[in-house]
């Protein structure tokens, strides 16, 4: 079996107050269980003001494992994420 690649994605998230540094953190959490391991993130960033607007932005890295398929058992292709937009207002769409 080949050793796994490591690919490595910059993220930037971007809220106010810092919903950003919250979602970083659910992300740092949830990511590597629900990737079965194969996505991890580095350190974040402290809160940096934004320049335009209020709110704050956070940055990190997000480290991918590419591993061989055949020899993965946890492999699996749900298909693209659904990705549901805030609206001007901030009120979410009803979903479908």
């Amino acid at each position: 079996m080949t050793p796994p690649t490591v690919r490595v994605v910059k993220v930037r998230l971007s809220g106010l107050d810092d919903d950003a540094g919250a979602v970083a953190d659910l992300l740092t959490r949830l990511l590597p269980e629900l990737s079965g391991g194969r996505c991890q993130t580095g350190e974040i960033s402290p809160a940096y003001p934004n320049r335009r607007g209020g709110g704050a932005r956070r940055y990190f890295d997000l480290y991918l494992l590419d591993t061989d398929p055949t020899a993965d058992d946890h492999a699996v292709n749900t298909g693209p994420a659904r990705v549901r937009r805030s609206r001007p207002g901030g009120e979410l769409p009803e979903s479908s």
